[in-house]
């Protein structure tokens, strides 16, 4: 039997940012990871003369946290091109840019003359007395229908590949539900948001990437821990609790599919929702039966090379997106190269293309050829091209169960795990299932578990 003071299962983000604190504090620590890699959903492809990402492409550089962590490795945070911030919608036949500052949405053409005039009678609007909504409900009560279908419902699919009749909007957007909870408005909590200090300059924020792509924060984290913190392939089958020692302290007994077993006194499950509950299964029915009430959204990825004089558009940008009204399996694209111009060969374009998500989980079930084939067709159609559209080069990757959902009664669910774990000191969650989906909320959740562990000592 081996013995450590913490076992972290699962080497994504989350996991390698809880191991790389511990071990700071000088805790040992081992990390046992299912697959043959560290990072998780983080993997950064190089191919063909195209540096392109397997899962998130960019993160704000309002992140502190993540930032933090990036200096800390000596990592050099790489900005994206001025014209990121500029994204575009595809509606009614067109691409359209989209506002990047609130006022805009009362000059932006992707918005009707009666939609505008909704959006003004917010404040006006009576507020909702539900414990939850969906996204749709409590925005669709609040700003309109269209506003709801333009704008709100291709963001949740760039972010999410959700779909906004089931997601929740205090899990999604807590801070507008708060706002509109406190102060009866969105736009009334807006007006009453903290004042900055007008003597301290004003942090603008950046979509950011690492020099070389996210791959080089995890081996980062990774190569930050001793050479055998770390064991790959190595999936785990079980995880019971040992009753206390002469010293009260109670301990962790984990069974890996090999018959090998570990003891530790703390355990952090860094894991999609659905792999955590099939291991609390025993230890944690209940928790177990919440953490399965988690659904994750599948899509696909077809990260395609051109010519650059075979697309029309500018791509002056960051992307675009598709409303699911338009009745398009394409979700939106990255223009990668606009952000990062040395991620396509000199004269070529990379657009990073999803597809599928809530609204099309069938998309899944096809092939790798048969995906690159509707992509370019819809990639014709966005961009008004009457020929054929023939990739230099491509590359399909099938992301089954990889976005959390926070459907209906997330926050109830969330709040009846954490309360479940109270109950087994030093087993602890982390997550993009839990606090938020975003990279710096992946490295929030893993220091907040390893901290937990610290201060229990402390």
């Amino acid at each position: 039997m081996q013995t450590v003071d913490t076992l972290i299962i699962g080497a994504g983000l989350s996991g390698l940012t809880a191991a790389y604190r511990l071990h700071q504090q000088n805790r040992s620590v081992m990390v046992l990871e299912a697959a043959d890699r560290v990072g998780g959903w983080i993997q950064t492809h190089h191919e063909g003369g195209y540096t392109f990402e397997g899962g998130p492409n960019t993160f704000p550089s309002t992140g502190q946290e993540l930032m933090d962590l990036c200096r800390e490795l000596q990592l050099e945070p790489q900005a994206t091109q001025a014209s990121a911030s500029k994204r575009y919608l595809y509606l009614n036949g067109n691409l359209t840019a989209l506002p990047q500052k609130p006022w805009q949405a009362l000059t932006t053409p992707v918005l009707s003359p009666l939609a505008k005039l909704r959006l003004l009678k917010e404040p006006f609007q009576p507020k909702c007395q539900a414990d939850d909504m969906s996204v749709a409900g409590f925005l669709t009560h609040r700003v309109g229908r269209e506003v709801v279908e333009n704008l709100v419902d291709p963001f949740i699919s760039g972010i999410y590949a959700g779909n906004v009749n089931t997601l929740s909007m205090p899990a999604v957007f807590p801070k507008l539900w708060q706002w509109e909870q406190d102060y009866g408005s969105i736009f009334q909590g807006l007006r009453h948001r903290p004042k900055k200090d007008p003597t301290q300059p004003k942090p603008k924020m950046q979509l950011m990437s690492v020099t070389g792509g996210l791959q080089t924060l995890t081996h980062s984290l990774a190569q930050a821990l001793p050479a055998p913190a770390i064991r790959l392939q190595c999936p785990v089958q079980a995880i019971e609790k040992i009753g206390a020692d002469k010293t009260g302290t109670t301990s962790y007994q984990v069974r890996l599919n090999d018959g090998e077993i570990w003891q530790a006194q703390n355990v952090i499950l860094a894991v999609p929702a659905f792999v955590a509950a099939t291991l609390l299964d025993n230890l944690m029915p209940d928790a177990a039966s919440l953490l399965r009430h988690i659904p994750y959204s599948s899509l696909a990825v077809a990260h395609l090379g051109f010519r650059a004089e075979q697309i029309p558009h500018a791509l002056d940008g960051f992307g675009f997106l598709i409303p699911r009204k338009e009745n398009m399996p394409l979700l939106g694209a990255i223009w990668a190269s606009s952000l990062f111009p040395e991620r396509a060969p000199q004269g070529h374009v990379l657009l990073s293309n999803f597809i599928g998500g809530a609204h099309y989980p069938e998309i899944l079930k096809q092939k790798a050829s048969q995906i690159q084939r509707q992509v370019t067709r819809d990639l014709q159609t966005v961009f008004h091209l009457n020929g054929s559209l023939e990739p230099a080069f491509g590359h399909v990757q099938h992301h089954p169960n990889a976005i959390p959902q926070y459907n209906l009664g997330h926050v109830q669910r969330i709040a009846g795990i954490e309360a479940a774990l109270q109950k087994h000191k030093g087993l602890h969650l982390a997550g993009n299932y839990l606090h938020g989906i975003a990279l710096n909320a992946c490295v929030q959740s893993g220091q907040s578990a390893a901290q937990a562990i610290l201060n229990q000592s402390s």
